[in-house]
């Protein structure tokens, strides 16, 4: 007589169990709070390495009655590499487990100061002195007894060399001097629709001149651009890395140039390919008549990085910055890269040209590894 009763009281229970499945009750979201804090509210950094490594270090992280691997973080950098703001939530699938009882928390922003000095700060440079033998100063440094040099002479032979070197007032010291003339200049007696007078590296030069894959080099100079400089619609370039060897090797990977517009603009170009795009631009004007300091940072690679800060020598303010931490850089292929810097422009628009001058001086390549 009692197994029956068991048995009965066995199914009562199971049909008490699912009646409570089924009526539409849901199990409650268990609070607890979840946060971000940072024990500095700003971090001077050298790399991205460095950079990631003081960010793990300086953040604190409160999972309450969760578990790490319920949340997730996230790094959110603005476009300047300037300040990242890092936030903590719960993962997709545990949203609905869990009920934050303190979102506010969930968020810090820390300031970031990029540290670009370099730590030999010469590497091989590049200066001018004395008056005269200004190519042979050039030649020395960036391709003994060969031509790094690209001028218009052959065409203006008149003028004489289309580099010299003056002594200038503000920096209390000798600088080179580019020109380029509207009516009598061109491309080495090669190209008539454009006008270029640059110095490079090329496959003559030094191998430490050079930029190779998996290398990370620093480039440095000084420009400035004379007043009332005029920019074309189509280009005026002032610096190019230029990858050699390969399919590509006749579109430069990164460039400054200015372009005319409503407002003439310092462009920075990048192309990965053949087609270029816009990474950063500044108004030109506060560029004018002003010497500026350039500190490029590349590392060389298919998953290569790349800085550069433009900076007014009298007051070190920031003019133009861009930062990528994660960049193609190398292309199939390609033997080197080489930089390349002066006036390169064209011809097609004959309202938009003057007789030019752009200054120059202390350049210099560091290899760091």
């Amino acid at each position: 007589m009692k197994r029956p009763f068991f048995i009965i009281l066995i199914i009562v229970f199971l049909f008490s169990v699912n009646s409570c499945s089924d009526n539409g009750q849901t199990t409650e979201p268990i609070t607890t709070d979840i946060s971000i804090t940072s024990t500095q509210n700003s971090i001077s950094w050298v790399d991205f390495s460095d950079l990631t490594l003081q960010l793990d270090n300086v953040l604190n992280c409160n999972y309450g009655i969760a578990l790490e691997r319920e949340t997730q973080k996230e790094r959110s950098f603005n476009a300047d590499t300037m300040q990242v703001t890092v936030t903590i939530d719960f993962k997709i699938g545990f949203q609905s487990v869990y009920n934050d009882s303190i979102p506010n928390n969930n968020s810090v922003t820390i300031q970031l100061i990029k540290d670009v000095e370099i730590p030999n700060p010469q590497g091989v440079q590049l200066k001018a002195d004395g008056p005269g033998n200004t190519y042979d100063l050039i030649t020395s440094i960036l391709a003994p007894h060969h031509n790094p040099i690209e001028t218009s002479d052959c065409n203006h032979t008149a003028f004489g060399n289309h580099i010299n070197k003056i002594f200038d007032s503000e920096l209390n010291t000798n600088v080179f001097r580019f020109f380029v003339h509207t009516s009598t200049d061109n491309d080495r007696c090669l190209n008539f629709d454009r006008q270029r007078n640059e110095v490079k590296t090329y496959d003559q030069s030094p191998n430490n001149l050079l930029g190779t894959q998996n290398e990370t080099v620093i480039y440095k100079w000084e420009f400035k651009f004379a007043e009332g400089f005029q920019s074309s619609p189509n280009f005026t370039h002032i610096h190019q890395l230029k990858s050699v060897g390969g399919l590509l090797e006749s579109m430069p990977m990164y460039t400054l140039t200015t372009r005319k517009g409503s407002a003439d603009k310092l462009e920075l170009r990048y192309t990965e390919t053949d087609s270029q795009i816009t990474l950063a631009q500044t108004d030109i004007n506060p560029l004018i008549n002003t010497w500026l300091e350039v500190t490029e940072i590349i590392k060389y690679g298919t998953s290569g990085t790349y800085d550069i800060e433009i900076k007014k020598v009298s007051d070190n303010s920031m003019l133009l910055s861009y930062s990528n931490p994660s960049i193609i850089n190398w292309r199939s292929g390609a033997d080197f890269v080489r930089p390349k810097w002066g006036i390169y422009r064209s011809l097609i628009n004959e309202q938009d040209r003057r007789d030019e001058e752009v200054l120059f001086d202390d350049f210099s390549v560091l290899e760091t590894e």
